[in-house]
């Protein structure tokens, strides 16, 4: 069996190259999918998301804390899915900063300064993460 995948190990997947996403669900179970502009490693134990456009998401969390977050390293195109916990919002401070800086510096050379306007930064408590299986992994064996 192979050994739990640790947060730090995982950075590669985080440059934010290819659009991660989140998939969230309501009290009923239903689910809820989006795409993510950035997820910034905060620590071994922690990630954050921009809060630009996630108003059903932040709905889903308020009674369902747990999201799942899927990541494409951009070397090798294999997927690599976290299961995360809602724990905190920030609108301030060097985090948040942080990710505003990064966020504004895309928008810029997208010109689309008015449309990606940080709201807040989610912060989330990793739990676990595994590569999901596909086609590629046939090819390296």
């Amino acid at each position: 069996m192979d050994a739990p995948l640790k947060l730090a190990g995982l950075r590669d997947f985080l440059e934010g190259v290819w659009p991660a996403v989140i998939a969230s669900a309501d009290a009923r179970g239903e689910p809820n999918v989006t795409y993510l502009s950035k997820v910034f490693y905060v620590d071994d134990d922690h990630v954050a998301l921009s809060n630009q456009f996630f108003s059903k998401t932040v709905e889903n969390l308020r009674v369902n804390p747990r999201a799942q977050i899927t990541l494409m390293e951009p070397s090798t195109l294999r997927h690599v899915r976290l299961d995360v916990e809602y724990e905190s919002s920030l609108d301030t401070g060097e985090l948040f900063e942080r990710a505003r800086a990064e966020i504004e510096a895309v928008a810029s050379l997208m010109h689309a300064e008015n449309v990606f306007k940080l709201r807040g930064l989610d912060v989330y408590r990793f739990l676990s993460a595994y590569v999901v299986p596909s086609d590629l992994d046939q090819a390296d064996g």
